[in-house]
């Protein structure tokens, strides 16, 4: 067989699937975050960025649906890590949803990759990098503030920049946080998850969506 002809990823992408299969069968619901609450929100963005991504550079306000979910379902007070899921309608690839997703991690350069348990992890990050519309390359992510979070950007090496605010709104049916899904691996058109295992992410998420909670 040809070397241009193999898929580096289909290994991974197999392991991924059984893997995940077989958790939301034994489970009966989603891997990953399988439960969580889903309220309303507003984005308002700050404007006067330079990332290369219309979201991130331009002043605005936009309506938004967030779900917060514990990652593996543990009941408080155990620690587990904490995801933040931001649904921002007509902003997406073809105008469709932009979904963000970010989980407590590390704050500082490096640990930015790696998944912390709150309370240790009190920075959100996507923990994988996009690429803007201009070829840079960052990190987003959150910190609580208040009665929402100051959203975030950063270089791989550099500091996080605020570059709009998250406001919490009413709590919505948890039928609706129920049927949520998300798709953080579309992304925007200037806005992309980075390419390198993107399959496999993206397949991660929507096999541990298959069984609803």
């Amino acid at each position: 067989m040809p070397l241009r002809s193999l898929d580096p990823l289909a290994v991974p992408r197999a392991l991924t699937s059984s893997a995940l299969a077989l958790g939301t069968a034994v489970r009966g619901a989603r891997v990953f975050h399988p439960r969580g609450a889903a309220r309303a929100a507003t984005v308002e963005t700050d404007g006067g960025g330079s990332w290369g991504a219309r979201l991130l550079d331009e002043a605005g306000r936009h309506d938004a649906v967030v779900r917060i979910s514990r990652g593996a379902g543990l009941p408080e007070p155990l620690p587990d890590v904490v995801g933040l899921a931001v649904r921002l309608d007509g902003l997406g690839r073809g105008g469709g949803p932009l979904d963000l997703l970010v989980n407590t991690a590390g704050g500082p350069p490096g640990l930015r990759h790696v998944f912390l348990p709150a309370p240790l992890g009190r920075t959100f990050s996507s923990v994988l990098p996009y690429r803007t519309g201009s070829g840079r390359t960052v990190l987003l992510g959150a910190r609580e503030a208040g009665d929402g979070y100051d959203l975030l950007a950063a270089p791989l090496a550099g500091g996080w920049a605020r570059w709009g605010r998250l406001t919490l709104g009413d709590p919505l049916p948890s039928t609706v946080s129920e049927e949520l899904r998300f798709r953080p691996t579309l992304g925007a058109d200037d806005l992309q998850p980075v390419a390198l295992f993107r399959a496999v992410r993206d397949l991660s998420y929507r096999l541990s969506q298959a069984v609803r909670p």
